[in-house]
C-alpha cells in the first residue's frame, strides 16, 4: 500500500465457535480531510443502530436508523443491502451460523429478541466524497444493545 490508501482489516475472535467479528479502514501514513470526515459519519451511524437495537423492532427500522444519518450527511444516493447481519455459532469458513446471511435490511421484516448478536457494519465505501468502515459485533441484552468488540473506533493511521 502507498501512504494513505486504505487497508481493509476485518476479522473475527472465536469461542468454542462463537464468533465475535470487527473490521476496521487503515490508513497508511496519512488520513485525508474527506476520510476523517467520513469516519465521523460512519461512527454516527454506528451508534444510530446500536440505539434502533430494540426487543421488538423490525431489522428494516434498524436498517433506516444508519440509512438516515448517511442521508443527513448528504449521501442519500448511497444504498448498502444491509447494515449488519446476526451471527453466532459459526462452522468454518463463516460465522454467520448457516450458508445464507439473515441481515439488517432495508425490506426486512426480521424481528430484533434479545439474546440475537449480530456483526454490526457502518461501511461507506466509494462514496465520492471520502471512505471509512468500522464494525462490531453486537449483543442485544435485556439492558439494550451491548457493543462486545474493544477496538476503539476513531480512524486509525499507521
Amino acid at each position: 500500500p502507498r501512504r494513505g490508501e486504505p487497508v481493509f482489516v476485518e476479522l473475527s475472535g472465536c469461542l468454542s465457535r462463537y464468533h465475535a467479528p470487527l473490521g476496521r479502514l487503515v490508513r497508511i501514513g496519512h488520513i485525508s480531510d474527506e476520510d476523517a470526515a467520513m469516519a465521523e459519519v460512519t461512527a454516527k451511524a454506528f451508534d444510530a443502530v446500536v440505539k434502533a437495537l430494540k426487543p421488538g423492532a423490525k431489522a428494516r427500522e434498524v436498517y433506516a436508523a444508519w440509512q438516515g444519518v448517511a442521508d443527513e450527511a448528504g449521501l442519500s444516493h448511497y444504498r448498502r443491502h444491509h447494515c449488519g447481519y446476526l451471527v453466532g455459532i459459526g462452522q468454518p469458513p463463516s460465522w454467520t451460523g448457516g450458508n445464507s446471511v439473515t441481515g439488517l435490511r432495508h425490506d426486512s421484516d426480521l424481528d430484533i429478541e434479545t439474546g440475537m448478536s449480530f456483526h454490526i457494519l457502518s461501511w461507506l465505501m466509494h462514496t465520492g466524497r471520502g471512505d471509512d468502515f468500522i464494525s462490531n459485533t453486537v449483543l442485544l441484552t435485556d439492558a439494550g444493545a451491548e457493543v462486545l468488540t474493544r477496538t476503539p473506533t476513531g480512524p486509525i493511521v499507521r
